[in-house]
């Protein structure tokens, strides 16, 4: 590598680092919406040129993507098999030690938010149903419908527990509840 190409990655890593933490920080802003938050802001917060950010993405929500992989970055490189085993608690790890917790707090009456969470969320477990099928475990459901049901239940579960946080409901009585309402015995006994 060049050192030309170096400092280059260097400016890059740094531009993302800034544009990062100033929308983090606006998320979790009290009375700051996801959708009332402009890319002007952003940038004011940031201290980075308009263009700029638009040299490095493309929108908003590819700012909260690439914001969110950097809160849950711990997360997602924790095997697929603890992440769906016990998924609030390996959630909850990251969730309340970090400024996730803070981001859904303030943006659970965000639509525009709620539903890219939801989204988001429901890629990270598609591309875990995807790998346990490459590895060999069979799956009778399709696999979008086993994502997009997972994310459901998790983003749902997840928005309650921010709303009910006085109530000091712990991680692990989450993930009972989680295999309480996925078990299709509670519905017919």
């Amino acid at each position: 590598m060049k050192i030309n190409e170096k400092k280059l990655d260097l400016r890059v890593a740094r531009t993302h680092k800034l544009l990062i933490t100033a929308f983090r920080d606006l998320l979790s802003e009290q009375g700051k919406l996801f959708s009332n938050i402009t890319i002007n802001e952003i940038c004011d917060k940031a201290m980075v040129h308009r263009t700029t950010f638009y040299k490095h993405f493309e929108d908003k929500f590819a700012l909260l993507s690439a914001t969110l992989t950097w809160v849950l970055q711990d997360y997602l490189q924790m095997s697929i098999e603890d992440r769906l085993r016990q998924p609030l608690q390996s959630l909850s790890r990251f969730m309340l030690e970090n400024l996730l917790e803070p981001i859904v707090q303030n943006q659970k009456n965000d639509k525009g938010f709620t539903d890219f969470f939801k989204n988001y969320i429901g890629d990270i477990s598609r591309r875990d149903f995807l790998e346990l099928k490459r590895r060999g475990k069979p799956f009778s459901p399709p696999i979008e419908l086993l994502a997009e049901y997972h994310s459901g239940v998790i983003s749902l579960l997840v928005t309650w527990w921010i709303y009910h946080l006085e109530e000091d409901v712990t991680a692990g009585q989450m993930d009972e509840y989680y295999y309480q309402m996925v078990n299709e015995k509670i519905m017919l006994d």
